[in-house]
């Protein structure tokens, strides 16, 4: 397999009115040092709010359509549903899924490389590294200048590479969640080092060893070794024993001064915001909930969580002309992500195999329990109160 093919260097015509101009973004250009993507999943709560999103994506098919008019459609298959179930050589469809949605949330841009065989067709999409892509838009034209490990860099133009973008402000790059929210990850950051070092020593200070009369620097920190030698660590809560002109007076922090864990909580549920998902989903509160608050908090982190980042994925991938033509595109499959429990799936069933007024067949209600097509036998007949004659269910 071959690389990626090289943009042809030729020269685009200039927009009217714009000769010699050209606009540019460049990852990381006006990017503040202080919360970087590739660091921002050692935050735990930037961790698990990616984590929830990635794998809930991964979890949902993406599917392979095709129009037949009249607003209907059918699953297709050929070279793009079969590209899409084996994106590249050892990946499997979570996996690309979930490395798409995790430079979407870090980065707020993926790129695919489609790399082609011998013949020009498109053989596999692999992901590209965001921080290694530069996208500009020479004279009304996209243009992607990808840098390799190596320092080397090639151009391409969509034809080399499909864009997901995430919320955009120029239309050309999606912002960085990670950069956007900075002031929040600091914030979070620092909530988690203060606490850290506080309860290290048990959330407060041991104490304070005074030592009456003069004496060298050397006399007091031999006496400071020697006391956290004996009464730290395993020997945490032994029976102290001072002679001499030694006193060691304790100093104690009331729990209520620090209040840290409600400040981390404030913190997590801050992080869960800008990632808008429901904070439960990531620990941050602890919530009485119901078998109804959890069905409806289900539904509406599909809707309003989820959804939206898997439409920028669907548009992307079926708006490209090398994978999809005018009559098909991808859609993901959030049934599985939905599904309901045996005893409302039933009642649904029940309704929709009503030989008046239901929508679906058994075969069709089968596959959908992974269950085997049933043989003509096992097919029960019930009788049609309209035609009063025998039809099948």
């Amino acid at each position: 397999m071959g690389l990626l093919r090289r943009r042809e260097q030729r020269s685009l015509p200039a927009l009217p009115g714009s000769a010699d101009q050209w606009w540019w973004y460049r990852p990381g250009q006006f990017q503040d040092q202080s919360v970087l993507p590739e660091k921002a999943l050692g935050n735990p709560d930037v961790y698990a709010c990616t984590r929830v999103l990635a794998d809930a994506a991964a979890s949902c098919p993406l599917i392979v359509y095709r129009r037949l008019g009249d607003g209907e459609r059918r699953r297709a298959t050929g070279r793009t549903a079969d590209l899409l179930r084996t994106p590249s050589e050892g990946t499997t469809p979570a996996s690309f899924v979930s490395t798409v949605m995790a430079h979407l949330l870090l980065f707020g841009n993926s790129y695919l490389g489609k790399y082609r065989d011998a013949e020009g067709r498109v053989e596999q999409l692999l992901p590209i590294r965001p921080d290694r892509v530069t996208v500009e838009r020479r004279a009304g034209r996209i243009a992607f200048t990808v840098t390799d490990e190596q320092g080397r860099q090639s151009e391409h133009d969509l034809g080399d590479i499909v864009h997901i973008k995430a919320l955009s402000t120029d239309g050309l790059c999606g912002l960085s969640p990670i950069r956007q929210m900075r002031l929040a990850l600091e914030g979070n950051n620092a909530v988690r080092t203060a606490s850290t070092a506080l309860f290290r020593n048990n959330a407060r200070p041991s104490g304070i060893l005074k030592i009456s009369g003069g004496g060298s620097t050397e006399r007091f920190e031999h006496a400071k070794a020697l006391w956290q030698d004996r009464h730290t660590g395993e020997r945490q809560g032994g029976i102290a024993v001072i002679t001499g002109d030694a006193e060691f007076m304790p100093i104690g922090m009331p729990a209520d001064d620090a209040e840290f864990v409600a400040a981390r909580k404030l913190s997590a549920v801050e992080v869960a915001r800008c990632f808008r998902l429901p904070p439960w989903m990531i620990g941050a509160e602890q919530e009485s909930m119901t078998y109804s608050n959890v069905e409806s908090q289900q539904l509406s982190f599909a809707i309003h969580s989820l959804n939206p980042w898997l439409v920028c994925i669907e548009q992307a991938l079926s708006a490209d002309r090398d994978l999809f033509n005018a009559s098909s595109f991808c859609e993901f499959l959030l049934d599985g992500l939905l599904r309901a429990d045996s005893a409302t799936r039933a009642q649904v069933y029940e309704k929709a195999l009503n030989p008046v007024t239901g929508w679906m067949r058994r075969d069709e209600v089968r596959r959908l329990e992974n269950l085997e097509p049933e043989t003509a036998g096992q097919i029960p007949q019930v009788s049609n109160p309209i035609t009063n004659g025998a039809v099948v269910a």
